[in-house]
């Protein structure tokens, strides 16, 4: 447990005098409650004992002053312990985001978008909470147990022995539920997970439902998944109350038990009257302490679960560790890729690369071409570094894509796919989307080099018209469009084409190629596409075969596009017959 937890403790580092300043205003608050008994004793003893009537006044009075600084000790104490929790909060699901983004896809894939929701909604609280509440309020309240077993221990030893027994006697009988409370949080966990990720993933796919008529099924399904998860919180809520009250139970029987040992203390005359007074509202007092430790000792069985399922993602102690990027070797310039020896394959499965090499020189563009499954998405993803060579190595730029040494995130390349990602947004926030800090005319510009201004404009509210959520408010071309104007906007030295344009018609394509290599005509480009359109624009053209790199010799593309008889461009013979090569 102590190793589980020692992990995360980094992220109090800088919170010290946070963390001081809630442990000090605690330990004043409860000096103030330790206090409040005495004043019941003196209050006994003044009245029942030496019939001093006198002194009542000056006991209220002392009442009410320790309450108004209790009052404001604790007002104070929220207050820095809600900005510590939160400050810590964010800190903690910062990092597990990180991890997220940049750590390895192999180690963040098998993980459904529901796992990680609950990860974030629930567990990180979890572990916040155990660093903040466990820490403090666990010294708290065993510093307010050591000072309240003192003072009761030199009212009434017998008493005393008997309260810290029945303390015992309720720690034991909560560690007892220990695996059932482990357990039975991990299927509640589990459930909502799967609840979770049923309801993001479908509601993602709104017109998928509706286009496969699918709404009575999901339906179907929904409701299993909400049965799932109500039967694991029944079963549970049986266990979580016996561990809450059967602990409560020995603290009430210990208290039953000191009635009864301090009535016959009472009548031997062993104690007086007033002390035995202050012993019971002492008692009252180390109730809530106890139950502070009993509540402890519980969230720290549920804190468990957490802890192993927020470490599944962050993977190993040192995952995620990474040097600065080293500069460029001499001779290797902005804009260059290249591939040495490199061999890539999934967990598993054949290799897709096997010791391929490949250079492309700045400002060269290239086509490649490939069959479904021969690897040009696993080349994008191994160029951006978001997946590790099982041997050789990716530079871009003249430095590695991954690992040690690494390109920044953002430097020399640019990505447009055939699905781009947008944000339940504007317009304008989605194109500037990773350039958020873009000039409006850069803005503007961009939108008119990938055809997309005529569009936007006829929207209801232009730049400022809000999109759905992925854009599915929007057509397929008209989403690669702002996929494209946000790739312009970036301006990057390598432009990374992934069948960008394969829901653009013919005509659309050509105008938004003429506008790109117009405006970057110095630029490198990697070109995928499965279909022959703009083929004269490029270098060289590459056919991605078993696990291997096949030039295609440009004398083959006569020409890749013709006119029509009414303007339009189609293919032309010769690139069709390219084309059927990768079948």
């Amino acid at each position: 447990m102590l190793t589980s937890v020692r992990r995360y403790a980094h992220h109090l580092s800088g919170r010290r005098r946070a963390l001081a300043g809630v442990f000090v205003l605690g330990l004043c608050g409860a000096t103030v409650s330790l206090s409040t008994p005495l004043l019941g004793m003196a209050f006994v003893d003044a009245v029942a004992t030496r019939a001093d009537f006198g002194a009542i006044p000056m006991i209220a009075a002392a009442l009410v002053a320790l309450a108004v600084v209790d009052l404001v000790l604790a007002a104070i104490a929220a207050r820095v312990h809600a900005r510590l929790s939160a400050d810590l909060l964010a800190d903690l699901r910062m990092s597990l985001f990180a991890r997220c983004v940049d750590g390895p896809l192999e180690a963040i894939e098998p993980f459904r978008h529901g796992d990680l929701l609950t990860r974030f909604g629930g567990d990180v609280p979890r572990i916040q909470a155990l660093l903040v509440d466990g820490l403090i309020g666990g010294v708290h309240n065993a510093l307010f147990l050591v000072v309240a077993a003192a003072i009761t221990f030199s009212l009434s030893p017998t008493l005393a022995l008997w309260s810290f027994a029945g303390l015992a006697l309720a720690l034991v009988a909560a560690a007892a539920f220990r695996r059932a409370v482990e357990d039975g949080t991990r299927r509640v966990r589990d459930a909502m997970a799967d609840l979770s990720h049923f309801l993001s993933e479908r509601l993602a796919a709104l017109r998928a439902i509706r286009l496969h008529r699918a709404a009575d099924e999901e339906s179907a399904r929904l409701a299993a998944a909400q049965a799932a998860l109500k039967r694991e919180v029944v079963a549970f809520q049986l266990v979580d109350s016996l561990s809450a009250g059967v602990p409560g139970l020995a603290l009430t029987l210990a208290l039953a038990w000191i009635y009864l040992a301090g009535g016959a203390l009472l009548q031997a005359g062993t104690i007086t009257l007033g002390t035995f007074v202050a012993f019971v509202l002492y008692q009252g007092r180390l109730f809530a302490p106890a139950q502070g430790l009993l509540g402890l000792v519980r969230h720290l069985q549920e804190a468990r679960v957490s802890l192993s399922r927020v470490a599944e993602v962050l993977g190993p102690v040192d995952a995620g560790a990474s040097t600065p990027a080293a500069p460029a070797p001499a001779g290797e310039r902005r804009g260059a890729i290249a591939l040495r020896g490199v061999t890539f394959a999934y967990a598993g499965k054949p290799p897709v690369f096997r010791g391929v090499d490949l250079d492309i020189a700045p400002g060269e563009r290239v086509a490649l071409f490939g069959a479904s499954g021969a690897g040009k998405s696993t080349l994008v993803q191994l160029v951006f570094g978001l997946r590790v060579p099982g041997e050789g190595s990716v530079r871009v730029g003249g430095r590695p894509a991954h690992g040690a040494g690494r390109a920044p995130r953002g430097d020399d390349l640019g990505y447009a796919g055939a699905e781009p990602f947008l944000l339940h947004a504007t317009v304008e926030e989605n194109l500037r989307y990773g350039h958020p800090a873009a000039r409006r005319a850069d803005v503007l510009r961009a939108a008119a080099l990938a055809d997309a201004d005529a569009f936007i404009a006829a929207l209801p509210e232009g730049y400022a018209t809000v999109i759905g959520g992925r854009g599915l408010a929007l057509s397929d071309g008209q989403r690669q469009r702002l996929g494209l104007a946000r790739l312009f906007l970036r301006d990057p030295g390598i432009l990374v084409l992934d069948e960008a344009f394969s829901a653009l018609d013919l005509d659309t394509e050509m105008r938004v190629r003429r506008n790109l290599w117009r405006a970057f005509p110095d630029r490198t480009a990697l070109v995928i596409s499965h279909r022959p359109a703009g083929l004269a624009d490029v270098d060289r053209i590459l056919m991605l075969r078993d696990g291997r790199f096949v030039t295609v010799a440009p004398g083959e593309l006569a020409s890749p596009v013709a006119p029509t008889g009414d303007g339009r461009m189609r293919a032309a013979p010769a690139a069709v017959a390219v084309a059927a090569q990768m079948r």
